[in-house]
């Protein structure tokens, strides 16, 4: 049976997603991150099929989302990208928590997200090789390039912008993975995208993964396309982020 247990780590609310029978013992660790507007628990359905593999999965409400609700600023992008700012820098605070209290299993730790999640596990793996796999889902590991795409489209529709605004988000141009590929060092780390996707462009993701092709660093690196998919997820790609999880995390 699955247990779903609430649990603050320190001011960040998270659902832990495991099997009643394995709470207590050392488990490969999954968390995984919901998109723009949405919330924890609307990825249980993806914790659920993870769980059921033997994992522990947390699920974290991303800052103004969820019980962290909070009205999204008339500035194209800012509350964006200051949610994704505040997932990575409680990241290490959740791994932290599951650390201390010895639930880990060889230190066997995935990320994975959707959408806003996906762009916020790519950019994790620029700076944290204690992830062991990772899974981003209709996100993209450009992070610069989606910023400019916001940048342009607030342009067309005359919206205001400031004027610094790529100084106000300079920090992405650490995270941003299609500058530093070289970063996912050899790591299991599955991409899929929708080819329809309205929100995200499936380029954006493809030409990463296109220009990995040969090198050694990105040897286990693996893309799906959705063709004519839109943005939206499929209990039978839900099953394909299980397996891979369940595969690179035994």
């Amino acid at each position: 049976m699955l247990k779903i247990i609430p649990r603050s780590i320190q001011d960040v609310p998270t659902l832990e997603v495991i099997q009643e029978e394995l709470i207590n013992e050392p488990l490969p660790l999954v968390i995984f991150y919901h998109g723009w507007r949405s919330a924890k628990e609307q990825v249980l359905t993806q914790a659920r099929k993870l769980a059921q593999k033997n994992i522990r999965v947390v699920l974290p409400d991303a800052p103004n989302h969820g019980e962290r609700h909070a009205d999204v600023s008339s500035v194209p992008s800012v509350t964006f990208w200051n949610s994704i700012q505040g997932n990575l820098s409680e990241f290490s605070l959740i791994c932290q928590y599951y650390q201390k209290n010895n639930l880990i299993k060889d230190q066997k730790i995935g990320v994975g997200g959707y959408s806003m999640g996906g762009i916020t596990t790519a950019a994790l793996l620029t700076q944290h090789p204690e992830i062991t796999a990772a899974t981003v889902i209709m996100g993209t590991p450009n992070l610069k390039g989606y910023a400019q795409l916001i940048i342009d489209d607030a342009k067309k529709r005359n919206l205001y912008m400031p004027v610094d605004f790529d100084k106000l988000i300079a920090w992405i141009d650490n995270y941003d993975l299609n500058s530093q590929p070289e970063k996912i060092n050899r790591r299991p780390v599955l991409f899929w995208h929708g080819t329809k996707d309205p929100r995200i462009p499936y380029r954006m993701s493809k030409d990463f993964f296109d220009n990995l092709q040969g090198k050694t660093y990105g040897e286990q690196v693996a893309f799906i396309t959705g063709y004519r998919a839109g943005h939206l997820v499929e209990p039978r790609l839900m099953d394909k982020i299980a397996n891979f999880f369940e595969y690179y995390l035994e």
